[in-house]
Order: structure tokens, then C-alpha cells, then sequence
């Protein structure tokens, strides 16, 4: 049955029910003046005003039945509507995450579970190519690693050759440096492809975050020396958390190196940790350009360099905030980027269920 035609009948079923009432109504009041004049003749019959009568049945007719009318109909068109609502739900939350898990359709062929068919059609279609992007992606990166690797190491001998002319060392080592940069690149998109599929090897145990944080301080301090960037340490509070210390520090490393990047000459870096009831938060906060405001919603998009002044400049691939989104994840915790009102662009990270 067509969903069109559901809503008719119910609505027809609504009507005739309301009309039922009005006839039975209309039948009492009727049949009611029948027998005052079988009872008293033609004059007790003309007592009753046929304007007192029409209002009676009105109220105690009609009003009901209107009542119901409103109340049935509403009732019957929410039942009828509910598909629409399911399907709503379902469409707001899919991601890529659950795209292998189909809609329940209701198997009465309206169109709203043709709609269902189709629906999880596209879904299935998405997540395949999805599954192929990501399989793409992770095996190129691992057929790219032996060439690189072989490639790496030959320039790195025809630099310590010393019969290579000096002029040619110079171009060599450029070439190196790419090299690096490329094999970088190839490693994030492995990392990414693997958080993607599940297939991150983490070992989860207590780890001391303030320690991490306090390496990170002293990490930072180097890194931001040639720019005279000042690193604070704020509040730092003990707090032990559930987690891979290695990605753990990953992510730190990341967020501290984006910090000094995306930095100015002379400019600063606070970090702090706080350690709630029930949850680890980190804080990093740097000076330096902000991000458009067209592109902080796509901040931990992958290959995202900002804006078109300052992606020139600025070293990376674009990756970074991705791979540290997917740490984030791993631990059941998030990432919140933020501009605060002084321009300062600034990094939380949020992981659940501290312990002191």
C-alpha cells in the first residue's frame, strides 16, 4: 500500500467515524422529538426550538466529533508519518564510519521503503569506495616504501662519495631532502589509511600525561629557540590516563609542532592540563595568523594548509591535525579547535575518564 494511500484511509477512517457520532446525535435529538409527539401531540412536539436543538447538536455532537477528528487525525498521520521520521534519524547519523550498516525497512512497499532500498544501495555503494580508497592508499604507501628506502640510501651515497663533484653534492642533497619529505608524507598516509580500516597497533596502559606535557615543554623550547618564541607552562595538574604513551606523545608532538609553525617572530605558546572528575584536558595556545574563518570548520581536513599567504612558508603536507584527530579518536577522546577573541589560535584535546 502507497503511503498516499494509507494517509487517505486513515483519514477516511477519521471522517466516518466523526460522522457516526454526528448522526447518532442527530438521531437522539430526533427521535427524542418523536416521542414527545407521540406522547403530547403536535403541541408538546412545536415546545422544542429547532434553534435549541440544532445547538445541542452541535455541541454534543458535532464538538466531539471534531475533538476526535483533531486527536484521531493527528494520532493516525504521526503513525503514518513515523517512516519519515526513522528515515530522517538514520540519514542524520550516517558517517563513514557505519555506512556497512543498513536501514531497517519496513517491507510494506511504500514509497518510503523503496526510498529505504535505495538509500542503503548508496550506502553500500560509499562504503565500498570508501573501502577502496583506503585499501589504494594503504597498499601504495607500503609499495612506496622499498623505492624510497632504496632511493634514500643511493643518495645518501653519492653524497659520501668523494668523487662526486661538489656542484652535483649540492643538488643531491636537495633531492634527499624530498626524498625525506616524500617518505613522510607516505608514512602519514599509511597511519591514516590503517586509523581509517582499524588496523592501529596501540597498547593501552596508564600513562602520566603531565610528564608528557612537561617533555613537550622542554621539545618546544628547542624547536622555537631561531624564532625567540616563549613556551609557558600553566597550570599542570597530575593526571593519569588509560592510553598508547608512543601515540600519546604523537599527538603532543603534533600539536606543539603546528603551535611553533603556525607562529610569528617573538611570539608565545602556553599549554596547561587539567585533570577533572571525569576527564583529561589539554590545552596548547599560540600566537600567530589566524585561520579564515571559511576554513576552521575543515581544520582537521587532510591536506588542508590554510590560506594561500602563509601555506608558502609554512613546512608540512597538511596531515598533521588529521593524524592527531585519529589518535584523539582511538582514545575516545576529541579535539577542539578554537580562536579566542585576543586572535590566539588555540588546541584542546579532551580524553574521558581520568584518574588522579
Amino acid at each position: 500500500m502507497t503511503l498516499r494511500r494509507r494517509i487517505l484511509l486513515y483519514y477516511a477512517a477519521t471522517l466516518s467515524v466523526s460522522l457516526v457520532i454526528v448522526a447518532f446525535w442527530s438521531w437522539f435529538e430526533f427521535n427524542e422529538q418523536r416521542d414527545a409527539a407521540l406522547r403530547g401531540g403536535v403541541e408538546a412536539a412545536m415546545k422544542h426550538n429547532p434553534l435549541v436543538e440544532t445547538v445541542e447538536i452541535i455541541l454534543l455532537g458535532g464538538l466531539p466529533a471534531l475533538l476526535l477528528g483533531i486527536i484521531g487525525g493527528g494520532l493516525l498521520m504521526r503513525r503514518a508519518l513515523r517512516p519519515i521520521e526513522e528515515l530522517t534519524e538514520a540519514l542524520e547519523t550516517t558517517t563513514a564510519s557505519n555506512l556497512a550498516e543498513p536501514v531497517t525497512r519496513s517491507g510494506n512497499g511504500d514509497e518510503l521503503d523503496r526510498m529505504t532500498a535505495v538509500f542503503n544501495g548508496m550506502k553500500e555503494r560509499l562504503g565500498a569506495s570508501f573501502t577502496q580508497a583506503r585499501e589504494f592508499t594503504l597498499h601504495a604507501s607500503h609499495e612506496l616504501k622499498t623505492p624510497l628506502t632504496i632511493l634514500h640510501g643511493t643518495l645518501e651515497q653519492m653524497i659520501e662519495d668523494n668523487t662526486t663533484p661538489v656542484a652535483h653534492r649540492e643538488r643531491i642533497t636537495s633531492m634527499l631532502e624530498e626524498v625525506q619529505r616524500l617518505s613522510s608524507i607516505v608514512g602519514q598516509l599509511a597511519f591514516l589509511a590503517k586509523a581509517d580500516a582499524g588496523l592501529l597497533e596501540t597498547t593501552h596502559g596508564a600513562v602520566a600525561m603531565h610528564e608528557l606535557v612537561r617533555d613537550l615543554v622542554e621539545d618546544l623550547t628547542l624547536l622555537s629557540a631561531s624564532q625567540n618564541i616563549s613556551v609557558a607552562l600553566g597550570t599542570c595538574q597530575p593526571a593519569q590516563v588509560a592510553g598508547d604513551r608512543m601515540r600519546l606523545r604523537q599527538l603532543l608532538l603534533i600539536l606543539g609542532d603546528n603551535a611553533v609553525k603556525h607562529n610569528h617572530k617573538n611570539g608565545s605558546i602556553s599549554l596547561a592540563l587539567h585533570q577533572d572528575e571525569d576527564q583529561v584536558s589539554f590545552r596548547i595556545t599560540n600566537t600567530g595568523p589566524a585561520l579564515p574563518l571559511d576554513l576552521r570548520p575543515r581544520v582537521f581536513e587532510r591536506f588542508l594548509r590554510g590560506d594561500a599567504s602563509h601555506s608558502n612558508t609554512v613546512e608540512g603536507s597538511g596531515l598533521g591535525l588529521s593524524i592527531a584527530e585519529s589518535i584523539a579518536r582511538s582514545h575516545r577522546g576529541s579535539l577542539v579547535f578554537e580562536v579566542l577573541e585576543d586572535g590566539r589560535t588555540q588546541l584542546t584535546f579532551i580524553l574521558p575518564g581520568g584518574q588522579k
